[in-house]
């Protein structure tokens, strides 16, 4: 089907982020853990992990284009739920929308334009049915980049943000994020997605060519944080993540 075309809204029922969180599956028990950047397959749910409409430095403006795709031969219900950087989301409204079968829906500015909402974020994105309970034939999948205009030049810069599986990481479960530098030239930030109804610190440990170290990030309830890496020479480096506790998503 054509893209850009159909996505309607529906009218609330009243429910906050908290309730479309408790109708994730269940976080106890083992678990296959996929890759940890995106997420190939379709699924029921997703997260876009950074999501924005932001102003930068250096007179950039981040925002965050979204492409949403509904598989299925039949129309799909979404329910969508903005978690904004740093608080505490759980008692915020979801936002439910009509994706048409088969429809990739391609959507500029996501976050202003379609969720009016603005700073920085994530986005939790579960498929419900009719009733508003979570609808396990949902087959939906998704990509978000998030670009700015590049001060100075007519190019703009950008990152993509593939969507990840909800069951992404899961309690004390350890994650690694690789491929990153920081140094005099280039600079790291991690960014945490915390799905439980409590807050919870990380310690991210940093295992570098040119240094090591450690930092915590204390991430809110259904919320999100970024943090840059202490000041220092690491050079490229990898990354460990750990918290503790158990039965809860995180990314």
């Amino acid at each position: 089907a054509s893209a850009q075309q159909g996505l309607r809204r529906i009218a609330s029922d009243g429910a906050t982020v908290r309730d479309l969180v408790r109708q994730l599956r269940s976080a106890d028990g083992p678990q296959v853990r996929p890759k940890v950047i995106g997420d190939d397959s379709a699924n029921t749910s997703f997260l876009f992990a950074a999501a924005g409409s932001v102003q930068g430095s250096g007179g950039t403006y981040f925002r965050s284009d979204v492409s949403i795709i509904n598989h299925r031969s039949s129309d799909q219900r979404i329910a969508v739920g903005w978690l904004a950087q740093g608080v505490d989301n759980s008692n915020d409204p979801v936002q439910y929308f009509m994706i048409p079968a088969r429809t990739p829906l391609i959507l500029a500015d996501f976050v202003a334009n379609t969720l009016s909402k603005s700073g920085l974020g994530a986005i939790l994105i579960l498929g419900q049915t009719s009733s508003g309970a979570a609808d396990s034939l949902a087959q939906l999948g998704g990509f978000s980049r998030i670009w700015t205009n590049q001060p100075g030049a007519s190019g703009t810069v950008s990152q993509g943000f593939p969507s990840v599986s909800i069951i992404d990481s899961v309690g004390s479960g350890a994650a690694i994020a690789l491929g990153n530098r920081h140094d005099s030239q280039y600079r790291t930030n991690v960014g945490i997605v915390n799905l439980d109804s409590v807050s919870h610190t990380w310690t991210v440990s940093i295992n570098g060519l040119h240094g090591s170290g450690s930092f915590q990030v204390t991430v809110p309830p259904v919320s999100m944080k970024q943090a840059g890496l202490p000041s220092g020479d690491y050079g490229d480096v990898a990354l460990a993540f750990q918290t503790t506790g158990s039965g809860f998503y995180w990314s």
